[in-house]
């Protein structure tokens, strides 16, 4: 090679040094900072993630809650109105049945106040 292009390398590699040496500096730099990014990023994704399951275990523990609470209110309600029915129908048995013995009692009567008619006539 030339002594000139030896001078030439020399001056351009003594100028340019500092240049790459930043250059290099700076893509190690920026890879560090974006690894420490990415990573940050990831950490605040699990912790959202982990902070929606929370929220939403609460939500669906009040959920389930409400639904016990409303499950207990029909069923009571549903106890409540068959045992009002079973009342009513006991109820309206024993009409029925005093029905059944005031008939039988007007039967009687009637029967006594035709002997009392007989009688009447007889005499």
């Amino acid at each position: 090679m030339d002594p000139s292009t030896y001078h030439d390398l020399m001056i351009n590699l003594a100028t340019n040094s500092p240049f790459l040496a930043w250059m290099i500096y700076s893509y190690v730099s920026t890879n560090k900072d974006l690894k420490e990014t990415r990573e940050q990023s990831r950490q605040e994704a699990r912790e959202i993630r982990t902070e929606a399951k929370e929220e939403e275990q609460r939500v669906r523990d009040r959920f389930e809650g409400v639904i016990k609470d409303l499950n207990n209110d029909r069923k009571l309600l549903v106890e409540g109105f068959s045992n009002r029915i079973d009342s009513l129908e006991r109820g309206q048995k024993k009409i029925f049945h005093l029905l059944g013995e005031l008939s039988e009692v007007k039967e009687k009567i009637t029967k006594i106040e035709m002997k009392e008619e007989i009688r009447k006539e007889i005499q």
